[in-house]
């Protein structure tokens, strides 16, 4: 489980490590963000940084019967939006 407060960037929620500082190039851009590639580790960083979500908006999916996400993990998307599952139910990202 990933505490919010030591999250650097969107990447690290799906298991992927921030680029380094002077790795800033962006080799591919998805709905988390932009993505950079680290050649000496041969794996994917997240260049987006976190920003913690802002509680006092209104989701688009409570206006449809189902609660905000805490995360951000998408499992399905819609004409509705994107789309969460968490404890037991979907709900809206």
């Amino acid at each position: 489980n990933t505490d919010a407060s030591t999250i650097k960037c969107w990447s690290e929620l799906l298991g992927y490590p921030c680029c380094e500082e002077n790795n800033d190039y962006v080799y591919d851009h998805d709905s988390y963000g932009d993505w950079g590639f680290d050649f000496q580790k041969k794996e994917w960083c997240g260049l987006t940084p976190y920003e913690e979500p802002a509680n006092d908006e209104v989701c688009w999916s409570e206006n449809v019967g189902y609660p905000c996400c805490k995360g951000c993990i998408v499992y399905e998307v819609d004409e509705g939006g994107r789309w969460g599952y968490e404890n037991k139910q979907w709900c809206g990202i």
